[in-house]
């Protein structure tokens, strides 16, 4: 399901998009929806970080110690090493 919206942009970030999608060889409509589709993955990142950030400053380093004491005491996968220079 889809919606139509109307959008109003200014002329010179509306050249530059229409620009843009011509370089890619992408329909406007499909340049606009993919930077839609970024900005909102990026702002629920943000949100994200900030819910932990605020979860953070809720519990004491000593308590974040504790639980990583709980954490099993085993090599890494191979594919989780590090690879050494």
């Amino acid at each position: 399901m889809s919606q139509t919206v109307v959008l109003r942009i200014p002329d010179q970030e509306y050249i530059q998009a229409k620009q843009v999608a011509m370089q890619l060889g992408y329909a406007e409509e499909n340049l606009y929806l993919e930077l839609i589709q970024e900005g909102l993955r990026n702002r629920e990142q943000w949100l994200y970080m900030k819910k932990l950030k605020n979860l953070s400053a809720s519990v004491s380093q000593d308590e974040v110690l504790a639980l990583l004491d709980k954490a099993p005491d085993i090599e890494p996968l191979v594919e989780d090493k590090m690879p050494y220079k």
